[in-house]
């Protein structure tokens, strides 16, 4: 999952912030003016396909519980019928068999299904570091419902596939979009200082604190996300989130250091 999910959401989030560093220093005003009402213009339909992709994926979820409910109601049915013809008449052997082949497949199923899951979740921890805080903050109620030890939860198949589900969709819909918190952070020094922090999904995220001197920019790294001080950028971090803010009144570009990993 590392490889493929965690590779493609940096590539993703750094080609979105790489349209708001590169500025065409050689366009005039108009001209300017003009691409970043195009970026407007695209960056609301994206979110607007997130929003109907919410509203599909809710659906999608209801259909989920009722299926799920109807594998038990079968299951169970399907005992109950076994039970009877084995404490029953024996001239039904052959209706017998054929529900004892039933279950088998639906037993070889489950243990298919059991498997999946397992490596969803196997998938989902890998990528839980990665997770930058406001995520992490938000998803804990599905983590703690992943098992460290598949083997000894006691955890049913379905809770347990519901929340890998969840959290995967709750980690695309934040890598799809530029998310603004106010948190405090540490700096050099063990200060702490009230910052303002944009993060472009889970590839890179921009801070700049309340009097605009001190900024940086933090990445996600294999044991958390690392923040990395940077003063040069205070200007420039500080105008984009009051961009994104909608503090000011003028829009320009604004250069910024990318890293495409």
């Amino acid at each position: 999952m590392r490889g493929t999910r965690a590779t493609s959401s940096i590539a993703a989030a750094c080609a979105l912030l790489a349209t708001l560093t590169v500025a065409p220093l050689a366009a005039n005003a108009s001209e300017g003016a003009e691409v970043f009402r195009t970026k407007v213009e695209k960056w609301v339909e994206t979110r607007q396909l997130i929003s109907e992709e919410q509203t599909e994926w809710e659906a999608e979820q209801q259909t989920l519980r009722a299926t799920r409910e109807l594998l038990k109601d079968q299951k169970q049915v399907l005992a109950d019928a076994i039970a009877e013809l084995e404490a029953g008449d024996t001239q039904a052997d052959e209706a017998r068999r054929e529900l004892l082949l039933e279950r088998g497949a639906l037993q070889r199923s489950r243990r298919a299904l059991e498997e999946r899951v397992v490596a969803l979740e196997k998938q989902v921890l890998d990528l839980e570091t990665r997770f930058p805080a406001p995520l992490r903050k938000k998803l804990e109620p599905l983590l703690v419902q992943i098992p460290r030890d598949p083997e000894t939860t006691r955890l049913g198949l379905g809770q347990r596939l519901m929340s890998v589900l969840g959290i995967l969709a709750q980690a695309e819909k934040f890598n799809d979009t530029a998310t603004f918190v106010g948190e405090t952070r540490e700096v050099e020094g063990g200060q702490k200082i009230q910052v303002r922090t944009l993060y472009w999904g889970l590839g890179q995220a921009l801070y700049v604190d309340t009097q605009g001197r001190l900024a940086g920019v933090g990445r996600p790294g294999d044991d958390g996300w690392v923040f990395t001080s940077d003063t040069d950028i205070a200007d420039g971090a500080g105008l984009v989130l009051d961009i994104y803010e909608g503090n000011v009144d003028v829009i320009d570009f604004v250069e910024l250091p990318v890293a495409i990993q």
